[in-house]
C-alpha cells in the first residue's frame, strides 16, 4: 500500500515540475519551442515500413512552426527531438518536450499518461486487398489470413487486439518485413490482405494501387497534439492553433501540402 502511494507522490511531482517547466510562460521565457517528432530517417521511401512517413512528417513538422509562430512570434524558434515511437509519450510526461506530435493515437492508455490537443487528423485501420477483394468490416475477418508488418514498438499486437474487440474475430497472423513482401503473399495467395493504418494504405495505393484496393475503416482512430498531464494553459493555446488552422482551411492545406490523403471511410 505504501509503495502504491509513493508511485502516486511520485508521479504528481514529475507533472508538476513539467507542467512548470513547460507552460507558455516558460516556453516564451526559454524562446523556443521544443517537440517530440518522428525521426527523419533514411532519405528513401523504401527505408521505412511506413509508406506515409514523410507525408505524417511533413504534416507534424508544419504543425509544430504554426504552433511556434503562435508561441513566440517565429515559426523557427523551434528545438525538435526525434524519438522511436515508445518514448515519445514519456518524454511529453516528464517534461523533456513540450509537445509530442507524431501521429499520437488518442486511446484510454495513452491519454492516462498524457492530455491531448483537439484531434488534427482522423484515419484508422483497414486492409490492403486484391481489387476483388470482398472485406468490409471488422467481421469479414474471420477465417481470413492477414499479414501485419512486424515492428519493435508493439504496433501488431494493438491492431490484432483492437480488431478482435468487441467482434471475436480471431484472424490467422502471417508476420511479414514489409508492404512490398504482404503484397507478394496476397498476390501467392498465402495471405487475404495486409492490415495497416488506412493512411499507410491510401500513400501506398497512390504510388502502387493497380490490383489494389482498401477496405473501408475497421476502426476509427484521432491523431492529436500531446501535453504533458494538467498543462491546462499550454493545451488552451495548442487548440486555439487548430481551432484557427481549422476555420480558415490551413488546417486541411498543411496535409494537403504534405500529401497526406484524408481518411476516406
Amino acid at each position: 500500500m505504501f509503495s502504491k502511494f509513493l508511485f502516486v507522490a511520485i508521479l504528481a511531482l514529475v507533472t508538476s515540475v513539467a507542467t512548470a517547466a513547460n507552460n507558455p510562460a516558460a516556453i516564451r521565457a526559454r524562446g523556443r519551442l521544443i517537440v517530440s517528432v518522428k525521426n527523419q530517417g533514411a532519405n528513401a521511401q523504401t527505408g521505412h515500413k511506413d509508406p506515409a512517413h514523410f507525408e505524417k512528417r511533413g504534416m507534424e513538422l508544419e504543425l509544430a512552426h504554426a504552433l511556434a509562430a503562435h508561441l513566440l512570434g517565429d515559426p523557427q524558434k523551434i528545438e525538435l527531438k526525434m524519438m522511436r515511437k515508445p518514448q515519445r509519450l514519456g518524454a511529453v510526461a516528464d517534461g523533456t518536450v513540450d509537445l509530442g506530435i507524431s501521429m499520437l493515437r488518442v486511446t484510454a492508455e495513452s491519454a492516462s499518461k498524457v492530455d491531448f490537443s483537439t484531434p488534427y487528423f482522423t484515419s484508422g485501420l483497414a486492409v490492403l486487398q486484391a481489387a476483388d477483394g470482398k472485406i468490409q468490416s471488422k467481421h469479414d475477418l474471420e477465417g481470413k489470413t492477414l499479414a501485419v508488418i512486424e515492428r519493435n514498438d508493439g504496433d501488431a499486437v494493438a491492431m490484432l487486439a483492437e480488431i478482435a474487440e468487441g467482434t471475436g474475430v480471431n484472424p490467422t497472423v502471417l508476420k511479414v518485413a514489409s508492404f512490398a513482401e504482404a503484397v507478394h503473399a496476397i498476390a501467392q495467395q498465402r495471405a487475404d490482405a495486409l492490415l495497416s493504418e488506412a493512411v499507410n494504405i491510401d500513400v501506398f495505393l497512390t504510388r502502387h494501387g493497380a490490383g489494389f484496393n482498401r477496405s473501408p475503416l475497421l476502426t476509427e482512430d484521432r491523431y492529436a497534439v500531446a501535453v504533458a498531464k494538467g498543462n491546462h494553459l499550454l493545451l488552451d493555446e495548442v487548440n486555439a492553433v487548430l481551432a484557427e488552422l481549422n476555420r480558415n482551411g490551413e488546417l486541411a492545406a498543411i496535409a494537403h501540402r504534405a500529401q497526406l490523403p484524408s481518411a476516406r471511410p
